[in-house]
């Protein structure tokens, strides 16, 4: 939640009108106080947040990019629901006068517990950061008949809570969800095509309530391929008979065994094109999560990673870091100055979600002991790199990940000793995958100095 505030001049005394600006979710959790949850559809939810903006129909349309009319008769449907649940009129024009008293009310009386940052942030949680833009072309995608979304970042980037906000959007539009995630994977299955497309399938069926009826469709002559999509196009869709949002995360994980990729990676891609000419391959939609580029050598016509709606999570910008530190109670501002605590935390931490998460939720923890919190916020990071300092867990990891990766540890090394030099994909998209280097235009760039020192330190050269 934001507050903006406006200054209006009248007979030279300056008055200040404070307004609460809601995010998505804040908008829907909203909506849900006051209408039936199962009513909710995106378009409404939509034109009540942009409309709270002040944002007229033809605006709306053209940031959604839904049709106008589209539009307009989401917003006439939304106006009566309301106008019913509260008895009285509701238009576009008087909503928010109606609902801003209720609004602040719940806010001001709602308790902000301090959450320790740890896996996908809950949907009620203050502490997620929208990323506005990024999450409203998702939504969007995800309603295209056959759609492909491809959400890329490096761990504690914010994957899993963006991956869980398009989950309960696929729930509300009355889509049936299956998660795959290849971390619950045996080594086993993620190195045999078969047994990992018989996984997969035996997945699907567990979490949509069907019988695995796989030896009926599981053809030795036609392959393991042919078969999977075969269960799929004709027994999973048809018995469901509604769309099937299918995730897969960590997809990265079997980019290292080049047999199992070439063939499974290609047939995520098959799906997709089936379903330009295949009705019953349209209700398949498909999130691929992944921390790293592919570097599998694919053919371009036969890889998912060139099709559908790619989303790339990057380090929170100042913007977004001083809205969350505004969330702990903090109002710092981005002005650039050297000392201001958003500054550190974008030269010094690179922005990283979880890492500035943790350090601002560390520094509230102590909120009534400390006198400066920018004072001691910088002397909390100077010490949060030690072995039992904030970030050791977090850095520990990285640590023992590139020390037993060749890969990875040649190419921090060439990056350290001289970082113009060239190094490998499969060097350059480890370092990637791990959260070291960011890549633009095939070029590596160390993005955390606190985590790039703590491992030269540490690595024995």
């Amino acid at each position: 939640m934001l507050v903006e505030f406006r200054v209006y001049q009248l007979d030279a005394v300056f008055l200040i009108e404070e307004r609460v600006l809601m995010n998505h979710h804040e908008a829907k959790d909203l909506l849900a106080t006051i209408l039936p949850e199962d009513s909710l559809n995106l378009i409404k939810v939509e034109v009540f947040r942009l409309s709270w903006e002040g944002k007229g129909y033809n605006i709306i349309a053209e940031e959604t990019s839904y049709d106008h009319d589209y539009v307009r008769k989401g917003g006439s449907q939304l106006w009566k629901e309301l106008s019913s649940a509260l008895n009285c009129s509701v238009t576009k024009r008087n909503f928010r006068p109606l609902l801003e008293e209720k609004f602040e009310s719940l806010s001001n009386d709602r308790e902000v517990p301090l959450e320790y940052p740890s896996g996908a942030i809950s949907f009620s949680s203050p502490f997620y950061i929208e990323r506005t833009e990024e999450e409203a072309r998702a939504y969007k995608e995800l309603l295209r008949p056959g759609s492909v979304v491809r959400i890329k970042g490096p761990r504690k980037m914010g994957k899993s809570s963006l991956l869980s906000r398009l989950v309960d959007q696929a729930d509300s539009e009355g889509f049936k969800v299956v998660n795959i995630d290849f971390m619950q994977a045996d080594s086993a299955i993620l190195t045999d095509l078969d047994k990992l497309l018989r996984w997969v399938s035996l997945q699907i069926c567990a979490q949509v309530n069907l019988e695995p009826k796989l030896d009926d469709y599981w053809n030795e002559l036609t392959g393991s391929k042919l078969s999977c999509s075969n269960f799929l196009k004709h027994y999973v869709l048809p018995q469901i008979n509604q769309p099937l949002l299918l995730t897969i995360n960590e997809l990265n994980l079997i980019f290292d065994h080049e047999d199992v990729s070439r063939d499974f990676l290609p047939l995520l891609r098959s799906w997709f094109e089936e379903s330009k000419h295949n009705p019953v391959m349209q209700n398949l939609r498909q999130v691929l999560i992944y921390s790293t580029e592919v570097y599998v050598n694919l053919d371009i016509n036969l890889s998912p990673f060139n099709v559908g709606l790619p989303i790339e999570l990057t380090p929170f910008d100042g913007e977004q870091l001083s809205r969350l530190a505004s969330v702990y109670g903090y109002n710092w501002r981005n002005d650039g100055m050297a000392v201001s605590p958003i500054t550190v935390m974008l030269n010094t931490l690179g922005g990283h979600p979880y890492l500035c998460q943790l350090a601002l939720y560390s520094l509230a923890s102590e909120r009534g002991l400390i006198e400066s919190p920018s004072l001691a916020f910088s002397e909390l990071l100077d010490k949060a790199s030690k072995p039992s300092g904030l970030f050791s867990s977090f850095f520990q990891q990285i640590l023992q990940d590139i020390s037993a990766n060749s890969d990875a540890l040649s190419g921090f090394k060439k990056l350290i000793s001289q970082p113009t030099q060239e190094l490998t994909l499969i060097e350059m998209y480890q370092l990637e995958r791990l959260g070291v280097v960011k890549v633009d235009d095939g070029k590596p760039k160390l993005k955390n100095k606190m985590l790039s020192k703590y491992l030269k330190d540490n690595l024995s050269f």
